[in-house]
């Protein structure tokens, strides 16, 4: 049963932010339309906003390829070193088991 109660909690703290968000969405929006500001400096507003964010995301993606491609080296470099320990085990017990010929 507790555990219904808080399902019911979250489920109306969820609302809540929903509600908070849109509330502040349409404030931004309407804050922008009222704004004293002439039609096209509020259009160069925008649009340097809309270029601001899209080089944020950009540096955000780049920064994010960088890492995944260094997490991918140092795996394939822990890889290629439990292979290569495995390789010298397998060589020095291969060595150790079969026969030497004598002359």
């Amino acid at each position: 049963m507790g555990s219904v109660i808080y399902a019911v909690e979250g489920a109306s703290m969820k609302a809540a932010f929903g509600y908070l968000a849109t509330g502040i969405g349409i404030g931004a929006v309407i804050s922008i339309l009222f704004a004293p500001r002439s039609g096209e400096q509020t259009r160069e507003w925008l649009a340097r906003k809309c270029f601001d964010a899209v080089d944020a995301s950009n540096e955000r993606v780049w920064q994010s390829r960088i890492q995944i491609r260094d997490k991918m080296n140092q795996g394939q470099r822990r890889i290629s070193q439990a292979v290569a320990a495995r390789r010298m085990s397998l060589g020095r017990r291969q060595a150790a088991e079969s026969p030497v010929a004598v002359p």
